[in-house]
Order: structure tokens, then C-alpha cells, then sequence
């Protein structure tokens, strides 16, 4: 039939048993590494506390999440085989009313009395050739008891939930076809990785951030692993572990959940209408996801000039190159002077992808939805500062593969781990490459879209979910939709005002502030915003852009490992924040949603939360206290003038103060003695 459902129960078979695996897999690689971290108080002393109890509270959420994570591989599993036994028996019973439907016509009638037909059984789901209306295979409609043909569906597996308790309508795979790439969606879990907006975890967030492990280290590379925690690498040397489950890219370990490590960032509809990462939504296992699709694709493009068998094809370059390429796709090309690079830094544990540019601490732009295996040098600032210096001093230069490639060489240190892939959206210095002789580098990439990162979906974050801190996570999901608006503003002009607060406004900044006075004062009184104005705004502010580019530093002639960039020059820092308050406002120009305010939370986390921006205290007016302060004379080699110093009778101080001391009024100069010096 044309519409008909090509099933092989072995093959769902087979997906379970995929799924039994991963959740094992996922289950080990959540256990914590108690071993390193009973040691880690002998090895790194009293000092360290802080970064043990914020370990001991990441692993504890990793291991949450990963079992997590492991029970809906196993709930998926106990869908599939019943799916497949039920289809089984649902092919027997349909097989077995056919052959009954046949009977009256093939026995012949004795004596002239029609032998009686055996009514049919009825059957127990729809035939096998015929899908339901909701298009779900034919177990859709299966009661829970035991199946005609006498087999029983799986037993249930701890942690999961028994498939004869569920709903079959709700829970069988909406496509079960032999093609099959994804499995049966399965029941929501808050507690699985990718899903930041729960107010029990999150990294970058206000629990510590997803260390990112891409080290040899127990845990998976930067944020980019799946639940992986990079926590773990705050030493000099992290744990060996074992390694995550696979769930996307090839080579690429899953995200972690915290910048993670609490980084519970599922997904649920449309960023619009959850937190924006999807703790509410059915978490669908990745296999493939789309930008592991994509990355199979460009890596089998890569291949096809030599055809040579065993010709090896970089890896970690494609991957590089096809996210790369991808964001360029999605952004705004039009962001005067904005650079992007990537990179993948390579361990025993897996392998780390990382994303920056060249403005303020790696920025990303509003409506860009990143793999949640991606993360960001500048989140890991607490693992790669001394007690001398901090753990990112780049910010401030032109070039964003330089900062990838400082960061790689101190976390590499940390983390067991090294940089295997360099690429930017402008050209590499080639005496940087000329350092990085081991590592594959490609400059001016282009925009191509290998896989669309300006939707939101299960395998995606925005860039709070991804680098927003954990109070800010809960501060979203905490809003109701009613206190979106007044919350978007109340950003906006915070912003505005702590800014202009911190210290004087930057000349190239003047005309930016000026007009966002002007539109704060009308959305603050409720009054419609004309037109021109958001114009006049996103004039000012590319006028800004193009301002900063000659403030950037260039670090050609510096060798790699000895970049400092002066922090105490804050010229540059202090224009980035002016876009940043430029941004916020313009946010209010649309209709406001829950990824407006998640976009808000995010611009205005990166001033308040920037590690040099101090607001300048409010003014405070003091009491007068009725005293009165005077000079104090000397006597000396200059000469008093050839009058009487003593001031006029009968004022004593000041009229109408009563508290203080009394004014002493000092004693009279003799004229004699002004004549004798």
C-alpha cells in the first residue's frame, strides 16, 4: 500500500539495545570521580575549599542529571520493544482473521446443511498495513495486557517506567519505520543535560561552571560535552574517567550540564515560550543531531577530491569549519568590525569545541542557537586565574583565534588536553600559525548553511542557556509571562543608569546615550516610540562599532602564552558596555517575549557581571555640622599685611547653628610687630 508502514521489529530491537547501552554508558559516566576529589583537599590545601564544595555540589548535580538521562534511554527502550512485540502479534492476529475469513468458502456443505462459520476474532490493533489516523504504528491502539500471541512486553527497567503503565497512544513512535533515526519521544526530564533553566542547577551559573573537560580528565571537553562537566579540571591535572556517552557530534563529547554542570537545559517548544532551553519539553536522544548530520555531510564532502581509501580527513578542522560556517550563516553580517574563530581542543576524554569573537568578553549576538556541546573560553575564568592574575586577560583583541589559542594553551595544561583545530572568520596571522605547527588552521571562512542555527531546538541553547549564570537561569524561569514587558525594561534602564554611574560617558558614546534617553523616557511613560528614533539609535551605535576598531590590540608581535592585555585601560571596555546598553533598549522595539528577556538578562549580565565593572557609589550629602573650616596661618618669612587680622566684633560663627564648637577667633597681630618683620 502507498501509505502503508514498512516495520522490522528487529530493528527496533536493536535501537533498544542502543538505548540499553547509552544508558549504562551515561549511568558510569556520571558516577563522581571519588577518588580524585577525596584527594583533592590533601593535594590542593585549605585554600581550595571553595572550588572542593563547588565540585562536590557539581558532581552531584552531574550524577542527577545523568541518571536522568540514563532512565529516558531506558523508558525509550521499553517503547521499542513493546512497540515490536506488539507489532508482532498485531501481524499473527491479522494473519490468523484472514485465514479465518476463508474457512466458510474453502468447506464444502454436507447433506445440504451449511456448516456453521467460526466467527472471527476480533483483532486486537489495526491491521498492519493500515496507520492510524495520528500516523503511529500499529501498537498505537494495543491494550496493555498481555498480547494475543502470549509474549509480554520487556520488564521493566529500575529508574523507568513499566511501558504496559503508559499510555501506548502517547508514548509509540510516531514514525516506526524500519529508517527510523530518531527514537519515540519520551517523558520530559527536568533533570536531563542540555536543560539550564531549572532552578535547582545550572553553569556559568551561579554554581560553577561547566568545566570544560576536554582533557584527559573523567570529564567531557569545555561545556561542550553533553552532561559533561569540566569542573572537574580545576587542578593541575584532572581524573581520569570514563567517557561520556556519544549523543552528536562524532568525536565530540556530549554538553554537560552545568554551565553547565547544572546545565540542565532541555527544550521545549520554542524559546518563546519556555526559559528558552527546554526543561519542559520531551527530551528526543540525538541520533544524529543536526549538526552531527551536518559535520558527517561536510566530513564525506571533504573526502570525495582524492577518493584514496584510508586517506584520513581532518576531523576536528571539519567540525570547526562547518559550526563556524554555520553561525556566520545565521548572524548579522553587518556588526561593523565582529570577528569570529573556533576551535576543538582534543584529550583522552574527548574532544572540546569552543566559540569566541573579538567583541567584549566573546559576545554572541541575539537570535543564534548553538550544540550545546559548544562553549566559551570566558566562562572558565574562576579554573584559569592565579592568586596574580586573572584567567582571561585577551579581552580587547582584534583577533578572536588568538584568544582560542591562549586559552588553549593554559587549559590544555589543566586539562590533559590540546589544540587540534583553529579557525576564524578573518585571516590567521601567519606568525601564529608558524606557532601552531601542529594544529590545523583555515582562515576567511565563509557563511554556509550546513545546518540552521537560527531556530531553536532540542540539541540547541541561545546564548543564556550557554553562557548565563545559574542566578540569572532562575531569574527567567522564575518570570511569569505577565512580567516579561516591565522586566525588559527595567533591564534597559538599569543598564543605562549604572552605566552612565561607573564613570564619564566615552565622547563616541554621546549621541548613543542621548537617544536612549530619549526612548527610555517614552516606554517609561507608556508612550509610542517614533520610528526614527530605534533608526537614529542603530545609527549611533554602528557609529560606536566603527569607533572601537582602532582601541583593539594588536598581538602579532607578541608570542603566543605571553599576551596581557592592560585591564586598567578601560576606554574600549567601557564603549563595549555603552553597545551593550545600545542593545537592551533595542530590544524593546519588538513585541516582548520570554527569548526577549532571556536576550535582556544576557546583554545586561555582561556588564554587571564583567570582573572590572565597578559602579561608582551614589552621592551621599552630609549633614552640615555648622563648622566652618578655615586656613591655617603661618608665621613665617612671608610678612602679614599692615592690618588687623582679627575678624569683626560680635560673630561668633555661623547664624542659626546651635551644634559644634564654638568659633576661637585667632588672637590680634601687634601692629609693632608687623613693622618689626
Amino acid at each position: 500500500m502507498p501509505e502503508g508502514l514498512n516495520l522490522d521489529p528487529a530493528v527496533l530491537r536493536q535501537l533498544a539495545a542502543q538505548h540499553r547501552r547509552v544508558a549504562a554508558d551515561t549511568r558510569e559516566w556520571a558516577k563522581p570521580p571519588e577518588d580524585w576529589l577525596n584527594d583533592f583537599p590533601r593535594t590542593y590545601g585549605s585554600i581550595a575549599d571553595p572550588v572542593y564544595k563547588a565540585l562536590l555540589e557539581y558532581y552531584s548535580e552531574r550524577q542527577k542529571a545523568g541518571n536522568a538521562l540514563a532512565d529516558d534511554h531506558d523508558k525509550t527502550a521499553d517503547y521499542l520493544i513493546k512497540s515490536a512485540n506488539d507489532y508482532e502479534a498485531s501481524d499473527a492476529q491479522g494473519a490468523q482473521n484472514i485465514r479465518n475469513s476463508g474457512q466458510g468458502l474453502d468447506t464444502p456443505g454436507g447433506g445440504g446443511t451449511e456448516t456453521p462459520q467460526t466467527p472471527a476474532p476480533t483483532p486486537v490493533g489495526p491491521a498492519p498495513d493500515a496507520p492510524s489516523a495520528g500516523g503511529r504504528g500499529p501498537d498505537a491502539t494495543t491494550p496493555d495486557t498481555s498480547t494475543p500471541g502470549g509474549t509480554t512486553p520487556d520488564p521493566v527497567v529500575p529508574g523507568g517506567t513499566a511501558p504496559d503503565q503508559a499510555d501506548p497512544t502517547g508514548t509509540a513512535p510516531d514514525q516506526p519505520a524500519s529508517n527510523i533515526t530518531t527514537p519515540p519521544p519520551v517523558t520530559p526530564g527536568a533533570g536531563v543535560p542540555g536543560a539550564p533553566e531549572t532552578t535547582a542547577q545550572q553553569p556559568g551559573s551561579g554554581v560553577t561552571p561547566q568545566v570544560p573537560a576536554a582533557a584527559g580528565a573523567g570529564a567531557d571537553t569545555g561545556a561542550n560535552t553533553g552532561s559533561s562537566a569540566p569542573a572537574q579540571q580545576t587542578g593541575a591535572s584532572a581524573p581520569a574517567g570514563t567517557t561520556p556517552p556519544p549523543t552528536g557530534v562524532p568525536g565530540v563529547a556530549p554538553m554537560a550540564p552545568v554551565m553547565g554542570g547544572m546545565d540542565d537545559r532541555s527544550t521545549t517548544a520554542p524559546p518563546s515560550q519556555t526559559g528558552g532551553r527546554a526543561d519542559s519539553t520531551p527530551f528526543v536522544a540525538p541520533m544524529p543531531t543536526p549538526f552531527a548530520a551536518a559535520v558527517a555531510a561536510a566530513k564525506e564532502k571533504a573526502a570525495e577530491p582524492s577518493h584514496v581509501v584510508g586517506d584520513e580527513v581532518d576531523e576536528d578542522l571539519v567540525i570547526a569549519r562547518t559550526l563556524l560556517r554555520s553561525v556566520l550563516a545565521a548572524v548579522d553580517s553587518s556588526v561593523i568590525g565582529l570577528t569570529w574563530a573556533v576551535s576543538v581542543m582534543r584529550g583522552p576524554a574527548g574532544a572540546g569545541v569552543f566559540i569566541t569573537t573579538n567583541e567584549g568578553r566573546g559576545w554572541m549576538p541575539a537570535g543564534l542557537f548553538l550544540p550545546r556541546e559548544v562553549s566559551s573560553p570566558w566562562v572558565w575564568d574562576e579554573l584559569l586565574g592565579t592568586d596574580t592574575d586573572e584567567g582571561s586577560p585577551w579581552e580587547g583583541v582584534t583577533d578572536p583565534a588568538r584568544v582560542l589559542a591562549e586559552f588553549g594553551l593554559a587549559w590544555g595544561a589543566k586539562a590533559n588536553a590540546k589544540l587540534s583545530a583553529l579557525v576564524s572568520s578573518g585571516p590567521i596571522d601567519p606568525g601564529l600559525r608558524a606557532q601552531l605547527r601542529d594544529v590545523s588552521t583555515e582562515g576567511n571562512v565563509r557563511a554556509a548553511e550546513e545546518v540552521d542555527l537560527r531556530v531553536f531546538t532540542p540539541d540547541t541553547a541561545d546564548r543564556l542557556g550557554l553562557f548565563g549564570t545559574m542566578s540569572a537561569l532562575e531569574h527567567v524561569s522564575a518570570m511569569t509571562d505577565a512580567q516579561v514587558p516591565g522586566r525588559c525594561i527595567e533591564l534597559a534602564v538599569d543598564a543605562h543608569v549604572r552605566v552612565g554611574r561607573a564613570g564619564p560617558v566615552p565622547v563616541e558614546a554621546a549621541e548613543a546615550r542621548s537617544v536612549r534617553e530619549r526612548i527610555l523616557a517614552m516606554v517609561q511613560a507608556g508612550q509610542p516610540v517614533p520610528s526614527p528614533w530605534w533608526d537614529d539609535l542603530r545609527d549611533a551605535d554602528d557609529l560606536l562599532a566603527a569607533s572601537m576598531l582602532s582601541r583593539r590590540v594588536d598581538p602579532g608581535r607578541v608570542g603566543i602564552g605571553d599576551l596581557r592585555v592592560d585591564s586598567s585601560d578601560s576606554s574600549l571596555r567601557d564603549m563595549v558596555f555603552e553597545r551593550r546598553c545600545n542593545e537592551l533598549v533595542l530590544l524593546l522595539e519588538g513585541e516582548p517575549s520570554r527569548q526577549s528577556l532571556r536576550d535582556a538578562v544576557y546583554a545586561h549580565e555582561q556588564i554587571i557581571e564583567h570582573p572590572f565593572f565597578v559602579e561608582a557609589p551614589s552621592a551621599v550629602s552630609a549633614a552640615d555640622t555648622g563648622r566652618v573650616d578655615r586656613p591655617v596661618t603661618t608665621t613665617g618669612t612671608v610678612s602679614a599685611p599692615g592690618t588687623s587680622v582679627a575678624p569683626p566684633t560680635g560673630i561668633s560663627g555661623p547664624p542659626g547653628v546651635s551644634a559644634g564648637p564654638p568659633p576661637v577667633a585667632p588672637p590680634p597681630v601687634p601692629r609693632s610687630s608687623q613693622d618689626g618683620s
